[in-house]
């Protein structure tokens, strides 16, 4: 490690013919010449990669902040007759760097007319407000506590306000202007064939958060919304939001619920006769094995999933009345479970698609795996308070999962249900389309 920075930098002790950083020509691309002690770099090498990163990031803010002034004022002590600008001393400043404030000398600049001092465009920026907080959010959502969080900052040698109540305070901040941009998010022009919509129960409340699938497969958060519950009022709040915001619900959709009846009553409202129901065969069939001892359990299983898996709506329906006169032997409220709603777990089969494309869409298991996401930023979390703390975090956690959001698998036939999707509003009969994923 010590062979490759020292092949990579040239070291140098200062002598009085090399020329200091603010002696440089100021014609054509200017370049920086940064003064690094040889000793003093290999000691932050031996102590973390992250260390000398850091204090050659300072170094090169205090190169670039002079440099400016360079620009400004020209070379020190070289004459000018119109100069505009002129060196006026340093002052003690801050950046942030990693996460941290740093202390940095800051040089100052004044008008030669006597107008007063001129602001530096660089320095404004090293002291940019959001610089810390979106820092202290990246930490966060991985799970770093407040507590924690001087822990695993690399700290500068002059490094400061890591302390608890700064972290808390940077992480609110960054967190709210997340959750602000979601709700404003717009989709005028986009069409989403597919929509999810689940509830997690989250810190004693419920979030309803819908997720949308583009004509490319694309998976975008959609938005959410905090309730008491899984309610009617707050899903249908939620929806005739997105459609404010152009979501488009002219066009028949496919939309994969959990087989909650306050979704469904929601989706029926907002989308009428577009909305193409798939109940999640996830779900259904957790339901199902809560009225069972666990001894029927992988029997249940087999069952369901030779149904599930068949080549057609038809010999798939048949398979599961066979399951459900099979339950009733054991449970009749079991039975009762799996009737309710069986064709709706069929619907991916109704539209004739198959392979990757129609195992992605007969659940609900990309939405939830996103949310899993926020119970896992969230684990830390001790103590809830009122307000917006938990709407705060939970999208903190479904940013994270969105910004490794893949598409979904079986992309390719998108094309096929969307075609499909109209055919069965039109009551056509559908084709045997096939996923070509």
């Amino acid at each position: 490690m010590k062979r490759d920075y020292a092949n990579r930098f040239s070291f140098h002790k200062r002598s009085p013919a090399l020329p200091r950083p603010d002696h440089q020509a100021c014609t054509g691309t200017r370049q920086l010449q940064l003064p690094l002690d040889r000793q003093e770099l290999l000691e932050l090498m031996q102590d973390s990669l992250e260390s000398l990163s850091l204090e050659l990031g300072l170094l090169v803010a205090s190169s670039l902040v002079e440099d400016e002034v360079t620009r400004l004022c020209g070379l020190r002590y070289q004459r000018q007759a119109d100069r505009t600008y002129t060196r006026y001393g340093h002052q003690r400043g801050v950046a942030t760097l990693a996460g941290q404030k740093v202390a940095i000398s800051r040089p100052r600049v004044r008008h030669t007319d006597g107008r007063g001092e001129v602001p530096l465009e660089v320095y404004a920026r090293l002291q940019s407000p959001d610089a810390m907080p979106r820092a202290v959010l990246r930490r966060m959502v991985r799970g770093v506590s407040t507590r924690d969080y001087a822990g695993v900052v690399e700290l500068a040698r002059d490094g400061f306000g890591v302390a608890k109540s700064s972290v808390s305070r940077g992480f609110v901040q960054a967190s709210a202007a997340d959750v602000q941009a979601v709700a404003e998010r717009h989709f005028e022009g986009q069409r989403f064939g597919v929509v999810m919509i689940d509830g997690v129960e989250y810190a004693g409340q419920t979030m309803i958060v819908a997720l949308g699938i583009t004509e490319d497969g694309t998976k975008r958060l959609l938005g959410l919304r905090q309730g008491a519950t899984e309610n009617a009022t707050v899903c249908v709040a939620l929806l005739e939001d997105l459609q404010v915001r152009g979501l488009d619900t002219t066009q028949p959709t496919l939309l994969i619920l959990d087989g909650s009846k306050a979704l469904y009553a929601a989706v029926k409202r907002v989308w009428g006769e577009n909305a193409v129901i798939q109940r999640c065969q996830v779900h259904k069939r957790r339901n199902i094995k809560a009225h069972l001892p666990e001894k029927h359990h992988a029997e249940l299983d087999r069952q369901l999933a030779a149904a599930y898996q068949a080549d057609s709506y038809d010999e798939a329906r048949k398979s599961l009345e066979t399951t459900a006169k099979w339950l009733a032997r054991l449970n009749p409220d079991a039975a009762a479970s799996l009737r309710e709603g069986l064709e709706e777990t069929l619907t991916v089969l109704r539209l004739g698609l198959s392979g990757s494309l129609r195992r992605s869409l007969s659940s609900t298991n990309p939405i939830e795996s996103a949310l899993s996401v926020t119970k896992r930023v969230t684990s830390r979390v001790t103590r809830w308070r009122d307000g917006d703390m938990r709407l705060r975090w939970c999208v903190a956690g479904l940013l994270r999962a969105e910004s490794k959001f893949r598409r979904v698998k079986g992309f390719r036939g998108m094309a096929v249900l969307l075609k499909a999707l109209e055919r069965l509003i039109r009551g056509e009969p559908s084709s045997e389309a096939r996923d070509v994923a």
